[in-house]
């Protein structure tokens, strides 16, 4: 009972918190929508921001895990850097609030989102990193430096972000990624030297 209770909250609060944002959305609001008192969401986080860096947490990590599911499907390097691409931006999609972050201006009120966004950053980066170390020893890519270059499509991405996923619609995005792939991989693919 008590991890049904806890589901319902976090539930509640990623769909009003997504909606509403974390100034907007109301302890009472969660509570009625999760059929649990007040109390109980006090007992359980101690306040509206906890209930809020938790429902983030939650986010970051089923983000990373289905990432990470398609990427380990996919069998080449190129396919998997694919595969990353797409999976990124379908499950951003699907975290309304890690979105919300950057268009409420959040991380000044609360800093520690700050933390979880960054964690997720880590992350994405650690799956890049090991695309780009397998391509590189199938001899698929070639890149001076790894984590540099994880990074700074890392960060890319996360500027297409806000821009792609609020303002374009699914069928644009795809076209988009498929753009971005082929850029990707033309840049890095190995080609043979004229001679």
């Amino acid at each position: 009972m008590k991890q049904e209770k806890l589901e319902s909250i976090l539930e509640s609060a990623r769909k009003r918190f997504g909606k509403y944002g974390i100034q907007k959305t109301s302890l009472d609001e969660i509570a009625r929508m999760a059929r649990v008192a007040k109390a109980t969401i006090y007992n359980y986080f101690g306040s509206k921001d906890q209930v809020y860096l938790e429902v983030l947490n939650l986010e970051v990590n089923d983000i990373i895990e289905n990432i990470s599911t398609v990427v380990e499907k996919a069998t080449s390097p190129v396919d998997k850097l694919k595969a990353f691409l797409h999976a990124k931006f379908h499950y951003m999609k699907d975290a309304m609030n890690i979105l919300n972050l950057d268009r409420e201006g959040i991380d000044a009120l609360l800093p520690k989102t700050g933390n979880i966004r960054d964690r997720l950053f880590a992350k994405e980066v650690n799956i890049l990193r090991a695309i780009f170390e397998k391509g590189m020893d199938e001899g698929i890519f070639c890149i001076a430096n790894v984590i540099l270059t994880a990074q700074a499509i890392a960060y890319a991405l996360r500027g297409f972000e806000t821009t792609w996923l609020l303002r374009e619609n699914d069928s644009e995005i795809e076209i988009y990624l498929e753009n971005l792939s082929d850029v990707l991989c033309k840049g890095v693919l190995v080609r043979e030297l004229a001679v």
